[in-house]
């Protein structure tokens, strides 16, 4: 039977000698070192992405290991050993795909097979390819061959995907990290072989192959193959692109070209086209990204080792200075949206189409319409904050009387000469007139006692019209004396915020998990009388914090913080709180709401990396300083039923004030 006269490039040109290796210097150099000083490990591991030089490297080095002028740094590829192991006649040099031999069985013959002495050469040299494809059960059966085989025996394991091998693998083995080889280095290999072969082609066709090779030179010499075989006589660069089945540089352009002009019907025409020829939607989105891509890099760096020619290319750096880097990365947005669905879609045609229609259709806010709105928006707030809020009552003066004025019997007039000083007996004049015909609410609100004394009727015809002396500055006098102001009383005596932060700054977690675990023992250990009472209160809150010898419980009730703040009630506690814990304990309670707010400031000081933190002082309209009462002048206010509820139910007690 014939057999194939022809060899593949990436045959013909296999490494035989590490020298011949390209971009895998770091590994070569080491085993290199390693062969001539005669130490060779017992395992190997060889990991990194297809057609990096795994498996050829691991050939290598068995040739090295039993050639016959070993310890050498390389093999001579003249002596038998080399010969036959490189034409396979040596079945001492063993190799085994994992992908279809993956099972404890296969795995267990190795063991069985691996106490014999290999019959021709020094080493039985065994190289599995694609290991991470081996069971679970396999690896096992693996693990005590690989971790003490035999002296003659060595293991290469390869792999692209090493995180799925086990860590017990791992580390009985040394590791390699194959990395991929640059379009550089592909390139310097491509015109070695063309130069051997005779090949014709355009050198922009030889980078495009080393692009399209994404790392690997196995994948290179497979297109440079496949390249020559369509086009023998020369290769061009569009033959390369034709068989890659990617677009050309004018392609690219021309469906940029349409995007900028805002003409989806061109773009999508343009796309139709490239999908007759026989252009996948998902290939076509790569080359939109890639293309995008380079714009940024040629923008923004100005070179770039893999695509030298490009941005030579007049056409693409006219069309990169319109583009700003805001819209690229808009566009980029799109298409790698665009690529993720066509990814796992079974009409890839219709997400690329929606995707050129958004690039033609939308376009990003600009960086000057956003700064726009943000001053429209900070000079309405300016001017909110500048509008005096005077204005509003005198409006409310003006406006008010037109709902009295038919209910006042006589009209009243101020005098023309009167002062100033005069005027508030003016207004509780008119106010006291006025008063019995108008009906208002029991308690006017400030705009309505402003408004009441301000009518004002015109005079009757032939009468002078009288001479209102009234100023802005005096209405608004009389409105500040109207005003009752909030009489605010300082909490500090009961609910001191250094208390609350001596108790977060020295906070104990193991000590607050043990009196939670142990809260209940405060009814427990003071079972009768005032002390239970004051206990079961007590134990209705929630511990949120203790440094050993102070607590902050907090209550939904805020009335159930003012009583236990009192003094005499903290006496009371005193007791209960070191009967149930053998040890005295100071504490404050505080509602949930207002140590929320105190710890959210905490935490936020805390992650600026502030310690000794000081918080604000602790404000709140239901808290009161308690530091004066005792529980006697308590129960004078408050029912007997309120008393006994909270004795009873603590905390879930609501208290309505009428």
């Amino acid at each position: 039977m014939k057999t194939m006269s022809y060899k593949a490039l990436y045959r013909t040109y296999r490494p035989v000698d590490f020298t011949e290796v390209a971009g895998q210097k770091h590994i070569t150099t080491t085993l290199k070192n390693a062969l001539k000083n005669n130490k060779v490990a017992h395992a190997y591991l060889f990991s990194g992405p297809r057609g990096t030089g795994k498996t050829t490297i691991a050939k290598i080095l068995a040739k090295a290991v039993n050639c016959v002028n070993s310890p050498v740094d390389n093999p001579c590829n003249k002596c038998v050993n080399c010969l036959g192991i490189q034409d396979g006649s040596i079945n001492d040099v063993i190799e085994i795909d994992a992908a279809s031999n993956n099972g404890v069985d296969e795995i267990r013959e190795i063991r069985d097979k691996v106490r014999y002495l290999p019959g021709y050469v020094k080493y039985k040299v065994y190289i599995i390819d694609e290991v991470h494809m081996l069971s679970t059960g396999a690896f096992n059966a693996l693990l005590k061959t690989l971790e003490e085989p035999p002296a003659h025996v060595i293991f290469i394991l390869c792999t692209t995907e090493p995180q799925k091998i086990p860590l017990t693998i791992h580390s009985r083995c040394q590791r390699f990290d194959f990395k991929a080889i640059t379009p550089a280095e592909i390139t310097a290999k491509l015109h070695e072989i063309i130069e051997t072969e005779h090949i014709q082609i355009e050198d922009e066709a030889v980078d495009q192959i080393a692009l399209y090779a994404e790392g690997g030179l196995r994948d290179a010499l497979g297109l440079l193959d496949q390249a020559y075989s369509y086009s023998p006589n020369f290769i061009k660069v569009d033959d390369v692109n034709q068989i890659c089945g990617a677009l050309s540089l004018k392609s690219q352009m021309d469906i940029v070209g349409a995007i900028l002009k805002m003409n989806a019907s061109e773009a999508i025409s343009l796309m139709d086209e490239l999908m007759v020829a026989g252009k996948e939607a998902q290939k076509i989105c790569q080359n939109l990204i890639q293309f995008f891509r380079d714009i940024l890099v040629y923008k923004n760096v100005g070179f770039n080792d893999s695509t030298p020619k490009l941005y030579q290319n007049e056409n693409f750096s006219t069309l990169a200075k319109t583009i700003s880097n805001r819209r690229i990365f808009f566009y980029l947005d799109i298409l790698n949206k665009a690529a993720n669905d066509i990814k796992w879609s079974n009409n890839p045609r219709l997400y690329l189409e929606l995707a050129l229609i958004k690039m033609t259709d939308e376009e990003p806010e600009s960086d000057a319409k956003i700064w726009k709105n943000f001053s429209d928006l900070e000079s309405r707030i300016q001017k909110m904050e500048q509008a005096p809020v005077v204005e509003k009552i005198v409006e409310k003066v003006v406006e008010k009387p037109k709902e009295v004025k038919a209910q006042v019997e006589k009209p009243v007039f101020v005098e023309p000469k009167k002062s100033v000083q005069e005027e508030p007996n003016i207004l509780d004049n008119i106010e006291d007139e006025t008063k019995p015909d108008v009906s208002f609410e029991p308690e006017p609100t400030l705009f309505e006692e402003v408004n009441e004394p301000a009518i004002i009727q015109t005079p009757i015809k032939g009468q002078k019209s009288p001479n209102l002396d009234v100023s802005f500055d005096s209405v608004s006098a009389k409105i500040s004396k109207t005003i009752t102001p909030i009489k605010t009383t300082s909490l500090t005596n009961t609910y001191n915020i250094e208390f609350v932060e001596e108790v977060l700054n020295n906070g104990n977690r193991d000590d607050k998990n043990y009196l939670i675990n142990h809260w209940y023992q405060l009814v427990r250990s003071n079972p009768t009388g005032v002390n239970e009472q004051y206990a079961s209160l007590f134990q209705s809150g929630e511990l949120k914090a203790s440094s050993f010898d102070k607590v902050i419980v907090v209550f939904d009730n805020p009335a159930t913080c003012n009583r236990l703040m009192k003094p005499s009630v903290k006496l009371i506690m005193k007791s209960v709180i070191k009967n149930a814990f053998d040890r005295e304990i100071e504490y404050m309670a505080l509602p949930t709401d207002v140590f929320q707010t105190i710890s959210d400031e905490f935490a936020y000081l805390w992650r600026q990396g502030k310690r000794d933190i000081k918080l604000s002082p602790i404000v709140s309209t239901d808290l009161r300083d308690v530091s004066q009462e005792s529980e006697d002048s308590t129960a004078k206010t408050e029912s007997k039923i309120v008393t006994d509820a909270l004795n009873i139910f603590g905390d879930l007690v609501r208290v309505k004030k009428q």
